[in-house]
């Protein structure tokens, strides 16, 4: 493996992509080998078309920004067939890419150094991943404590899925919400990361905005060099100029 492709695996998206490669191997394994209530299949089935989602937008994200996109391909197809959505056992072959991540993981020294220095990519897996977490956490409880509640109108995996992704945008359409005491407080603290999630939408956008971008940092850097090469230049002719003066002085 060389040098550009061990950084590629040790970006923030490719270590994001890591750990949403376990929870997809959970969820399929779920789906495929243990019974389960149709409304606990429905969120593992929704989970599963996310966590495809986010796998696509990082390959294609990758695809876009690669050097050489023919020997991206090669080496990445199995990754583009593992996230293809509704199709559960092909995420096994996520095994490959897991594996391929941990032993460059295993063999680098600048994972820290590679999340320091890819702050904003950094801040956007953090974001995906929170996402992510809030959407399963926050369906699957709201289902666990509506489900005993005749009045309850949130009764499917799809509805739970629908009001986790309402409240955590805090946009609240108000189709779907909860009845119960627990459902409440749940969706208090659901709306509370929400605001939070967004908070570091907002932060991230604006430090993309009001960065400097790579070039007007070279172009800086480059001034700055000049700047101080000319000072040297000219502080070198003031000690000729002086020393000529001083010779000047000695003759008679």
């Amino acid at each position: 493996m060389n040098r550009d492709n061990t950084k590629d695996d040790t970006k923030p998206m490719s270590l994001l992509s890591l750990i949403l490669s376990f929870m997809a191997l959970f969820v399929i394994s779920g789906l495929l080998f243990f019974p389960l209530k149709p409304e606990t299949r429905q969120v593992l089935i929704g989970l599963d078309f996310l966590i495809c989602s986010i796998f696509v937008l990082q390959l294609s994200v990758d695809l876009i920004r690669s050097t050489n996109r023919v020997q991206f391909m090669k080496r990445h197809w199995i990754d583009f067939l593992a996230s293809l959505p509704m199709i559960e056992p092909l995420r096994y072959a996520r095994l490959f890419s897991i594996l391929r991540v941990i032993l460059v993981i295993r063999s680098s020294r600048s994972v820290f150094k590679q999340l320091l220095k890819n702050k904003h990519e950094t801040t956007l897996a953090s974001i995906l991943l929170l996402m992510v977490i809030l959407i399963t956490i926050g369906s699957s409880m709201m289902l666990f404590i509506e489900g005993h509640s005749p009045d309850a109108n949130i009764k499917d995996g799809g509805d739970a899925m629908w009001w986790a992704l309402v409240t955590i945008s805090t946009v609240g359409y108000g189709d779907h919400y909860p009845v119960t005491d627990g459902g409440r407080i749940l969706a208090a603290g659901l709306i509370v990361c929400g605001v939070g999630l967004f908070g570091m939408i907002s932060g991230l956008v604006t430090s993309m905005i009001t960065s400097p971008s790579k070039s007007q940092t070279s172009r800086s850097v480059n001034k700055e060099r000049l700047l101080l090469e000319l000072v040297e230049k000219q502080d070198e002719i003031l000690r000729r100029l002086d020393k000529i003066e001083q010779q000047q002085k000695r003759e008679p």
